[in-house]
């Protein structure tokens, strides 16, 4: 699909017969500047740009956040990646209008280009993206305005003129030049009455501002006008002076308004979103440009079409009269007017009272209509605005939410609720209480009303837990928005019977759903879908469909209360669908494909649900598929510890405990997930009871179990013993065994070849490794086999030939999200770039791998890069800064008692002791870490050569006196203190 942007005025994006906004929050900002750069643009440059005021590593776990939920709305797939770079692709207005300039056309170029540069988009809290709107809107003007001149000096039709002058005049107020066309061309049109006012403000602005009167031209023209009068009409201000938010949607309806092809706008939205405020705010601003007037007419006391024409003459001031008599009163009536109407809370009356409005407009040109409805009316003249929750911050944003309109609502009404709220005492749960209401702004008052009862933590646990405060009535709102359950019931209570069962059982769904998934699960064809969505109660993400999270409460009781079907079935029918869908997903998760991830990360929530419920009320065979998709979905998302909690929860579950061979099977998979949260011993514990467990014929079980055994022992420097388990792995093989696990456990053998300094039989069996999973088209196989290739060659020195795999690595891991192996190819490429002294790039690789290893709870790769981050700070001479990671890397080997870092920390520390001076103790770290037996070989030959190179007579180096655990543990501790005793001690 091609998308297009809009970016002056209110921004909006276009694809696909249908534009949407352009959300003002950090996805908007990112998209926008993005759009303005028209080429790549590097991340670290986005994120400085978007969080200037966050250290370097937050900016950038920010910045994936937001282009992952950029990624999520319907527009993502024009936001494109590759490596560090970002870039959109779309064309855009901005664009479009500089191209037309270039090729002389001006009429066109401008035709389609007035207002201000990303209209709302600014963020006064953000200096940097202040500094950087500012510049692109001085371009935008000085662009624009030497077009709109170059065009008036031209011959110019007097509507096009009298545009463009006023244009320009609203720009700069001062203009001369520009409100002498401007009153040429209102002379041109007979309308000088319009054009003596023009001049009389002109003036007075002149006067005040610069204490000048206006030139001789300009006095001249004035002097050639006639006078005649012009009616104006204004309504009385609506008093909302504490109206929040909804900039966009009040520009946008200012826009429609103006254009003459709009005449009936419907503002629809479910209950509570806020339809009414908006349309009187918009009426309020919006009457002074109608020459008789705006009126607001609000209906929602009434339920028959026929009552609606007498409410309407009423509130025209027109005589009573009969239904038809009425209709051409009203049409007699707005014949020759000029008038804008407001009719509010207009859904029940849509179905009969929708061809009536059609009647009205269809006799009065003159006349506009906005209606706020729940449901979208069945008219060819409607243009629609739908309204979305107000937008709501993230955890990230808890410095700034006074950019967010969700949360100015909430602390406003909680200020008139307790005139002693403390908002920065409660900002993270403020945060909590927006997000489960979906920026709802009616729910968001209702929730801050109980801060005269309770703190906000507990009003967001009691939104997440329970249904009392969707039924509790607050008697400062009109019945029927008394509480939020009130407001759905009159929703409710307008649909069908298909329509509220549907509904219901929808409700069983967690983070949305595809339109498959609720055929399948709630029986809901695309009819009812539709009715759904035109009545406000299903909202479109991209592909996938939702229910506000209060909705979403009310249809769950309807479910429960047994109203609308049967909840048990519901819940079934939903565990069966996503049994079939991580079924399905098998293969590509095992695999890493980037499809296959994605679709489980948008469904995961369901995911997760389903296999809650198959692991307390499922048949065994059900859940070993589902078990082993978690396991790879969370290995390649870096993202163990929910999966593992799910099934260490189906451990302790009736149907595990009924099937000793199924447990067997999940006591494997916890075990493998033990592993990649780094808890060795329980991994390897655990392992070793789903061997004891597993029945003889079960290889699968038996493979899994002995794998975990391997991969913990090979961590922790058993070396012989990994090898052991990973040849039982290859010998329990069969027909049944997938050909990606044996490619893969070829691999895990190369690395214990290479850890015991046997390099041509580690990259023969890499080599073989990789082979078979390129002809598999295993994309996470491929990754990790090139990362572990690039170490064999970095082991044997070879480091341009090491570089090349991780690069072509790195390129498939950002593509499929492959995060666990892209912090380890991050972490090897940062050591090719520390063997070249090239620190720069060394430090870009260990910060990004830093940033997700912390994301992912990755500890030990975590660990191994401030190791490497010690020896960069140490390359700079900035032995502070590696004396405060080489802490870090340190503790990190003890606590998960991983040889590689505690090797890694014990040379750089001796590195640190041989910059200061101190050789002989250097030496010393070394020969204690060469008496470590559970380092590799390869490791130990590492060490002696460096003390080779700074003592070459090996006789001189003495009984070490002291352990290495010992010694890393004084390195950890004493940082503060410059390892001054520890130094002392070593040297003897």
């Amino acid at each position: 699909m091609n998308w297009f942007l809009h970016l002056v005025g209110t921004p909006t994006i276009e694809g696909g017969g249908h534009s949407l906004p352009l959300p003002v929050e950090r996805r908007g900002q990112l998209v926008a500047a993005l759009a303005l750069r028209g080429d790549w643009m590097q991340r670290a440059e986005l994120a400085a740009l978007l969080w200037p005021d966050v250290a370097q590593s937050l900016a950038s776990t920010n910045l994936r956040k937001a282009v992952f939920r950029a990624r999520e709305a319907e527009w993502g797939p024009c936001l494109e990646q590759e490596g560090t770079a970002l870039r959109v692709v779309a064309g855009h207005d901005v664009a479009a209008f500089h191209a037309a300039v270039r090729e002389g056309r001006l009429a066109d170029a401008l035709a389609q280009t007035r207002g201000e540069l990303l209209a709302g988009f600014d963020d006064d809290a953000n200096e940097a993206w202040t500094g950087w709107l500012r510049m692109q809107r001085e371009r935008w003007r000085t662009a624009w305005r030497a077009a709109a001149l170059e065009r008036l000096a031209q011959p110019v039709p007097a509507d096009e003129g009298l545009q463009l002058a006023e244009a320009l005049l609203q720009d700069d107020p001062q203009d001369e030049a520009a409100l002498l066309a401007q009153l040429t061309h209102l002379a041109a049109q007979g309308q000088h009455a319009r054009a003596r006012e023009v001049y009389r403000d002109f003036a007075r602005r002149m006067q005040h501002d610069l204490g000048l009167a206006p030139g001789d031209a300009v006095r001249a023209m004035h002097d050639r006008l006639r006078t005649q009068s012009l009616p104006t009409a204004a309504p009385p201000p609506t008093g909302d002076g504490g109206y929040i938010g909804r900039v966009f949607e009040q520009r946008r309806i200012a826009e429609l308004m103006q254009r003459a092809e709009c005449q009936l706008l419907a503002i629809v939205g479910p209950g509570g979103i806020g339809k009414t405020r908006l349309a009187r705010r918009a009426l309020e601003a919006l009457a002074p440009l109608f020459a008789d007037g705006a009126v607001f007419v609000p209906l929602e006391d009434l339920s028959d079409a026929a009552a609606m024409v007498p409410r309407l003459a009423r509130s025209l001031g027109l005589a009573r009269s009969g239904t038809r008599d009425g209709v051409a009163a009203l049409v007699g009536h707005l014949r020759t007017r000029t008038m804008l109407l407001v009719l509010d809370n207009f859904e029940l009356l849509a179905a009969e009272g929708t061809p009536l409005l059609e009647q009205l407009l269809e006799g009065a040109p003159g006349l506009k209509l906005i209606v706020t409805s729940r449901e979208r009316l069945a008219s060819a003249a409607q243009w629609a605005l739908p309204l979305d929750g107000l937008p709501c911050p993230e955890p990230e944003d808890v410095d700034r939410l006074d950019a967010f309109d969700a949360a100015r609502l909430f602390i406003a009404a909680a200020r008139r609720a307790a005139s002693d709220f403390d908002a920065h005492a409660e900002l993270h749960a403020i945060i909590d209480i927006c997000r489960q209401v979906d920026g709802l702004p009616l729910g968001l008052e209702m929730a801050a009303a109980w801060t005269r009862v309770m703190p906000c933590d507990a009003i967001a646990r009691e939104l997440r837990e329970g249904s009392e405060l969707l039924r509790a009535t607050h008697p400062g709102f009109p019945a029927r928005q008394a509480s939020v359950e009130a407001v759905f019931e009159q929703s409710w209570r307008l649909l069908g019977v298909r329509e509220r069962g549907a509904l219901a059982r929808l409700s069983v769904f967690r983070g949305g759903f595809t339109v498959d998934a609720a055929r399948a699960v709630a029986d809901a064809p695309l009819a009812v879908l539709g009715a759904l969505m035109d009545k406000s109660l299903l909202n479109k993400h991209g592909a996938r469909l939702g229910l506000h999270p209060l909705l979403q409460q009310f249809a769950a009781l309807r479910l429960a209360d047994g109203r609308s079907g049967d909840r048990a079935a519901a819940a079934a029918a939903h565990a069966e669908y996503f049994r079939w869908f991580l079924d399905g997903q098998q293969a590509g998760a095992r695999r890493g494909q980037a499809e296959a991830l994605s679709a489980i990360d948008d469904d995961l929530e369901n995911c997760c649900l389903a296999w809650q419920w198959l692991s307390a009320h499922g048949q065994s065979a059900a859940l070993p598929g589902p078990a082993r998709t978690l396991c790879d979905h969370a290995d390649h998302r870096g993202q163990p510890a929910r999966s593992l909690a799910l099934l260490e929860q189906a451990l302790a579950g009736p149907v595990a405990s009924a099937d000793p061979a199924l447990r067997a099977r999940l006591l494997a998979h916890v075990a493998h997930l033990a592993y990649r949260s780094d808890r060795f011993a329980e991994a390897e514990d655990m392992a070793r009871q789903a061997l004891r467990g597993a029945p003889k014929d079960e290889r699968q079980t038996r493979q899994y179990a002995h794998q975990v055994i391997a991969s913990a022992a090979f961590r922790q420097g058993r070396l012989a013993e990994a090898r052991e388990h990973f040849r039982t792995v290859l010998e329990l093989s069969d027909a049944t065994t997938r050909a990606e696990d044996r490619a893969a456990t070829l691999d895990h053998l190369a690395l214990v070849e290479k850890r015991l300094g046997r390099y041509d039989e580690a990259l023969r069996l890499s080599l073989d490794a990789l082979r078979q999973h390129r002809l598999l088209d295993d994309t996470a196989g491929i990754a990790l086999c090139l990362n572990n290739l690039a170490t064999v060659h970095q082991e044997r020195g070879e480091m341009d030939a090491a570089e090349a795999p991780l690069r072509e690595a790195l390129s498939l891991c950002e593509r499929a999200g492959l995060v666990g192996t892209q912090v380890l190819v991050l972490s090897n490429l940062c050591e090719i770039a520390l063997s070249r002294r090239d620190w720069d790039v060394a430090e870009g690789y260990a910060l990004r791998g830093i940033e997700l290893a912390a994301a992912t709870g990755q500890r030990l790769l975590g660990g191994w890069l401030q190791a490497h981050m010690a020896k960069l700070a140490l390359g700079r001479d900035e032995l502070g800064a590696a004396r405060a990671a080489l802490a870090v890397a340190a503790q990190a080997g003890l606590d998960l008692n991983v040889p590689s870092i505690k090797s890694s920390a014990a040379l750089v520390f001796a590195e640190l002791l041989h910059a200061d001076g101190r050789t002989a103790a250097a030496c010393c770290v070394l020969t204690v870490a060469i008496a470590e037996p559970s380092l590799g070989a390869g490791e130990h030959e590492r060490l002696r050569q460096v003390r080779r190179a700074w003592a070459p007579d090996e006789a001189v180096h003495a009984a070490a006196p002291i352990t290495l655990d010992a010694l890393l543990h004084r390195v950890s501790g004493e940082a503060s203190q410059g390892h001054a005793a520890l130094a002392a001690l070593l040297s003897g």
